[in-house]
């Protein structure tokens, strides 16, 4: 009885530690771009903790817009849900070739930052990744659709 009740107290104590706790704020994740066959790439995008979204276009124009509460409630969960001390530094295969879009994506969590690169057609990444890269200027509702259209 004992040892069942010990292996119990264990499990709950991994599982708490394994449990990730919310964004250490104050937070903001970067996007710029650069390349394509214009070279200017396709713009940058930010949003932090603070409920700013910024937006350079790749002609220059820049535009900030206040986050919704679903864009902050989202981002959280995506910062929550990340595990960058995974990730490579970059995802630019061998041979990226020919006139790609690149990225490279800036996360700071007050403080801790972590860069990580990729191009258009990237190598692999992880699916947390992959899911942030995707909201900042994948398809909609990333931010690159919806505020970059206002922009």
């Amino acid at each position: 009885m004992k040892l069942s009740a010990m292996a119990v107290i264990l499990m709950m104590s991994m599982s708490c530690a394994a449990a990730r706790s919310a964004p250490a704020e104050p937070w903001r994740i970067e996007v710029t771009s650069s390349g394509g066959i214009a070279g200017r790439g396709a713009g940058t995008f930010a949003i932090g903790s603070d409920g700013q979204i910024s937006v350079r276009s790749m002609m220059g124009k820049s535009c900030t817009f206040e986050a919704t509460a679903e864009d902050m409630q989202r981002f959280r969960e995506l910062l929550t849900n990340a595990r960058t001390e995974t990730w490579s530094e970059s995802y630019v295969p061998k041979d990226s070739c020919c006139d790609r879009f690149e990225y490279e994506m800036t996360i700071d969590e007050a403080g801790k930052v972590t860069k990580v690169k990729w191009i258009d057609d990237p190598a692999p990444m992880p699916k947390d990744l992959e899911a942030l890269t995707n909201a900042m200027v994948g398809p909609p509702p990333s931010l690159r659709v919806v505020y970059g259209g206002k922009c």
